[in-house]
């Protein structure tokens, strides 16, 4: 079960990522058809519900898509299953360079591409909002690819198709639930998390500190024993 908490804290430490949280209010925006305005002084009831509803296509659309990425990824691992003991190394140096560069410490210029799909004409009805979601999942990046690409390297060598499938299934609860709350309460999460706007780059720290961790036991090959 460790495995699994632990992919979805990843999930919840990417929606608290600088870059994906303050544009919240835009996404729960276009997702809706309600104004970010709206939104932020929060809504009636029937715009809360609209938001909800959306937000709750747009989870399944990333659902679908994180779920799609790991079963690729651990298919990947069953092919090369006669190379684990290489995989995990392989795995584990870039787990930890990705932490290292998530803490700031070292600037990867590669992993600052940034690459997002146009979803401005997507959204507002429940087909759209599907898209953004699947959308949001593969093209969303540098802000959860580092964190999204340990899982997916945990899913290579966890060991078999429905493993991959469910620790990126864990992964997308851990993104979906604050995302969820978020278009629950509107005004008064974005007025909480306001309050802590500068421990956001804290938190992405600290997930990188968690990432070198994680990475060090894949690579000895100890991160697996906890289940």
């Amino acid at each position: 079960m460790t495995l699994y908490f632990t992919a979805f804290g990843a999930g919840v430490m990417s929606f608290f990522s600088p870059c994906v949280l303050p544009l919240l209010p835009g996404y729960l925006s276009m997702l809706s058809g309600v104004s970010a305005g709206e939104l932020l002084k929060g809504g009636d009831g029937a715009a809360v519900k609209k938001v909800v509803l959306n937000a709750l296509v747009f989870v399944s659309g990333f659902s679908l898509a994180f779920s799609l990425m790991g079963a690729a990824a651990s298919a990947m691992g069953g092919l090369l299953a006669a190379h684990k003991g290489t995989l995990l190394k392989v795995f584990g140096v870039m787990m930890a360079l990705l932490g290292v560069h998530m803490t700031g410490l070292v600037n990867l210029n590669p992993l600052n591409y940034d690459k997002r799909f146009s979803m401005r004409t997507l959204g507002g009805n429940y087909p759209g909002s599907f898209l953004m979601g699947f959308a949001f999942a593969l093209g969303w990046s540098p802000c959860i690819g580092p964190i999204l690409a340990s899982i997916l390297a945990m899913a290579a060598v966890s060991g078999g198709t429905y493993k991959g499938i469910s620790l990126l299934l864990a992964y997308s609860a851990g993104l979906a639930a604050p995302l969820m709350l978020a278009a629950l309460l509107t005004a008064q999460f974005f007025a909480f998390v306001g309050r802590f706007k500068k421990a956001l780059r804290l938190v992405e720290a600290a997930a990188g500190v968690v990432l070198i961790a994680a990475g060090i036991l894949l690579f000895f090959n100890r991160l697996m024993f906890l289940d």
